[in-house]
């Protein structure tokens, strides 16, 4: 029983050594990799290195809470004095219920007219609403006119739309898809959020 044992241990010991030894052959092979790369190969490794290390600008993008209003894009539109802009949302119902879609501005504007302002959807439906905007005579090329424009559904959404004066029509038949339903993924991000309300606010005129 003896030698037997004692050949278990000698197998195992080589096979950690084997082990260490083969790391070891990596961890060479990659330093030299990395240090004898060409001027541009594995950029993104070593960006990242150098990102990641103290003091580095570390880029790490944390998406904003599932409860803030989803930003669907800008849509830029250029016309002359009297062109007819339009914004046509694609809609669809997500959703295993009906729902009905409020589409609403918060910058309301002479010459800005809709095809409705709510859209009764069945399940996984989908409908459309256009907007038509007259650029009047005073919009300016920069900054332009800008309307911010809201779908209410199952959940907020929200657009920027920019109409500046051009030579020419461009961009003015625009066409934007929304998926609206609910949110049924837990995302690592979420524990990173926690309730900071606005300041209060006051009156600082001088009276």
């Amino acid at each position: 029983m003896g030698s037997n044992l004692q050949t278990a241990l000698d197998a195992a010991f080589q096979a950690a050594e084997n082990l260490l030894e083969a790391g070891a052959n990596v961890s060479t092979s990659l330093l030299n990799l990395l240090t004898s790369a060409t001027p541009g190969a594995l950029g993104g490794v070593v960006n990242w290195a150098a990102n990641a290390s103290p003091g580095g600008d570390c880029a790490c993008h944390i998406p904003p809470p599932c409860w803030m209003p989803r930003m669907l894009r800008e849509a830029r539109s250029y016309g002359v004095v009297g062109d007819e802009a339009s914004l046509t949302f694609v809609i669809t119902n997500e959703s295993l219920a009906a729902r009905t879609i409020q589409v609403f501005t918060t910058t309301p504007m002479a010459g800005l007219s809709s095809t409705a302002t709510t859209l009764t959807l069945a399940a996984m439906a989908r409908g459309e609403v256009t907007l038509t905007y007259t650029i009047p005579a005073g919009t300016t090329a920069n900054p332009g006119t800008e309307i911010l424009l809201w779908i209410r559904g199952c959940r907020l959404h929200f657009l920027r739309w920019v109409v500046r004066l051009g030579t020419v029509s461009a961009d003015t038949d625009q066409e934007v898809c929304v998926k609206d339903g609910p949110e049924n993924l837990h995302h690592w991000y979420d524990h990173f959020y926690c309730a900071h309300p606005c300041l209060p606010q006051q009156d600082r005129s001088t009276r």
